[in-house]
């Protein structure tokens, strides 16, 4: 997980025909907090759409916290990350769909 300490990181979601910005984090934001959560591969890429600084933030002591947290907070966070992951795939299919018919 990141922090953006300067700058703005474009976070895209791509497949084998395109590629499509689905937000750009600034100042202060966080990236690659889904991975935290739900132990899964990254769901976007990331790369700095003008001159950037990110900082990593510690992944072994923020895994340690979140293992420490109610249960139902896990699941909470596991559950939102999940959606978060069908909306992209949507977005890029329904990109896609648009794209097909310009």
């Amino acid at each position: 997980m990141y922090i953006v300490k300067f700058g703005q990181i474009e976070l895209l979601v791509a497949n084998d025909t395109s590629e499509k910005t689905i937000s750009t984090a600034k100042a202060g934001q966080l990236i690659g907090e889904m991975a935290l959560f739900d132990k899964m591969n990254r769901s976007a890429s990331a790369r700095a759409a003008v001159d950037s600084e990110v900082v990593a933030l510690p992944y072994r002591k923020l895994n340690e916290d979140l293992s420490n947290m109610p249960d139902w907070v896990q699941v909470v966070l596991k559950t939102l990350t999940m959606k978060i992951r069908l909306s992209n795939n949507k977005f890029l299919e329904n990109s896609d769909k648009k794209d097909k018919k310009a």
